[in-house]
């Protein structure tokens, strides 16, 4: 079976973004093996707001196309329930400066065991995940 691995916004900005200073190890995480890829609506709502207000919506187009190419991409939606369990993650790492949507994204990471994550920050990695690329 292969690997989960949960993408977050910063695998998106640094693969499409050739000037970001993850994008070499973005490209060659996208160049392995094909994972069981997932996300949620809510990175996807963060990556594309964050490709239309400073790259414009070519780029933003982009990243709904590189979505369309990762065969089997789950994506996870956002409920009440869901909101309610985010509510409490940010309780729980109060203090950390955690976002909504990586808050949103350790539940579900918890939810459905995934233990490795695409990102170029740290936050996805305080429960215990495996973040990759490494700095």
């Amino acid at each position: 079976m292969r690997p989960a691995v949960y993408l977050d916004t910063g695998i998106f900005i640094a693969f499409l973004n050739r000037r970001d200073q993850w994008h070499p190890q973005a490209v060659a995480l996208f160049s392995t093996a094909k994972p069981r890829w997932s996300t949620s609506v809510l990175v996807v709502s963060e990556a594309y707001s964050w490709f239309l207000h400073r790259m414009g919506e070519e780029a933003a187009r982009s990243l709904l196309a590189l979505l369309n190419r990762l065969h089997g991409l789950h994506l996870y939606e956002a409920s009440t329930a869901h909101h309610e369990a985010t509510v409490g993650m940010l309780e729980r790492y109060r203090g950390t400066k955690l976002t909504y949507v990586d808050a949103s994204s350790l539940c579900l990471m918890a939810d459905h065991r995934i233990s490795t994550v695409w990102a170029t920050d740290h936050h996805l990695g305080l429960a215990g995940a495996e973040v990759l690329p490494r700095s």
